[in-house]
């Protein structure tokens, strides 16, 4: 991620799902080292799956902003505490202060039609996309502080990602393990992006995580 960022116009790239802000540092010292005056806007809730192990909220918000301190590179940060949603996806959007953005990463809940849906239309033409979790694997199990997806992650964001694919919008170039690297293409149609095939997608893999729990407990009741 580095030396692709290294390689980015100087505009603002936005990350959703810092965690504790490993992948952030990264991007950031690229900019610093290649003296960029854009930013990383750091999308991070602080709370819930991983973070658990950390502690709440206020704990995982301390450890990330201790991390970008500690490793250089708060001036080129500006983060945004909190859950993304289609509701304040806005107010992650005024934080870019760039005409366009360079990139965009997703390493968070699966949810890359929210991110496309907000972000796509602000990338550069040929502008770098970073898609973590991509894998058809599913891991299903009950909703839990831990496990916000039930173990769908995986799976929620390969079909999603497919999806996106076949509508024209993600050029892929390269995947080391189950994260993907692609591109913004050229003249592609943002038209041709619906919604509400993804929110259609989203609920048949719910359906799915629900059947799949309900027939391990029946067969649990036979035994």
């Amino acid at each position: 991620m580095y030396d692709l960022c290294c390689q980015l116009p100087d505009l603002d790239i936005i990350e959703v799902g810092g965690a504790t802000g490993t992948g952030s540092v990264s991007l950031a010292w690229a900019l610093k080292d290649q003296e960029k005056q854009s930013k990383l806007i750091v999308v991070e809730k602080c709370e819930g799956g991983t973070r658990v192990d950390v502690g709440g909220y206020a704990e995982n918000l301390e450890l990330i902003q201790s991390h970008f301190s500690k490793f250089g590179v708060s001036e080129q940060i500006r983060l945004f505490p909190k859950e993304l949603t289609f509701e304040n996806g806005e107010e992650a959007i005024s934080l870019i202060k760039t005409p366009k953005l360079a990139a965009f990463i997703h390493d968070a809940d699966g949810r890359i039609d929210r991110d496309f849906y907000l972000f796509w239309p602000l990338l550069c033409e040929g502008g770098l996309i970073i898609i973590d979790d991509y894998a058809n694997e599913a891991n299903y199990q009950p909703i839990s502080e831990r496990h916000p997806l039930g173990g769908a992650k995986l799976i929620l964001t390969y079909r999603l990602l497919n999806q996106i694919m076949e509508w024209g919008l993600f050029k892929p170039t390269l995947k080391i393990g189950k994260t993907i690297f692609g591109i913004k293409p050229r003249n592609a149609d943002f038209s041709r992006f619906n919604l509400a095939t993804c929110q259609n997608i989203v609920a048949e893999i719910e359906s799915e995580r629900r059947e799949y729990l309900a027939s391990r407990a029946r067969a649990v009741s036979v035994i």
